[in-house]
């Protein structure tokens, strides 16, 4: 039934649990995993001020996409078919970061996306936002949402 998993990865507590389901059902499937990162360059140019040229903050988030991606690496490294991992970018969150997500899992034909939550709710969850809830409304595919154990 599924081919292509897309799994999003970042450094939250849900990641691994997350990612734990997609290994599970890619193993039922014999699904492609493609495990994708997306990166805010706002966030790397406030972290880096001096970098004012494009080039360069794209090769620096890269270097800290291919950081988030390394552990989801090594959790998939038991997966018997392809992994795909990927950097995406984006100049803002939430809402941006969805939609990097969904423009992925457009490009790879994905048949399901699988994300962690934070479970945030009340003031924070109006202020911050949801990127999984954002990419449920807006995914014509099916999501499965993982919530943090914590």
């Amino acid at each position: 039934m599924y081919q292509r998993i897309l799994v999003a990865i970042d450094n939250s507590h849900s990641t691994p649990r997350a990612l734990d389901e997609a290994l599970k059902l890619a193993g039922i499937h014999r699904a492609e995993l493609h495990l994708v990162t997306v990166i805010n360059l706002l966030e790397v140019a406030v972290d880096e001020p001096r970098s004012h040229d494009t080039s360069r903050l794209t090769s620096q988030a890269d270097a800290q996409g291919e950081a988030i991606l390394a552990p989801a690496l090594a959790q998939a490294a038991s997966h018997t078919g392809p992994v795909h991992p990927a950097v995406r970018h984006c100049w803002e969150g939430g809402k941006d970061i969805a939609h990097a997500l969904l423009v992925h899992a457009k490009d790879i034909n994905a048949d399901l996306i699988v994300m962690g939550t934070h479970g945030r709710h009340g003031l924070r969850h109006a202020l911050l936002g949801s990127v999984a809830e954002y990419v449920m409304r807006e995914s014509h595919l099916p999501v499965l949402v993982v919530r943090s154990a914590h």
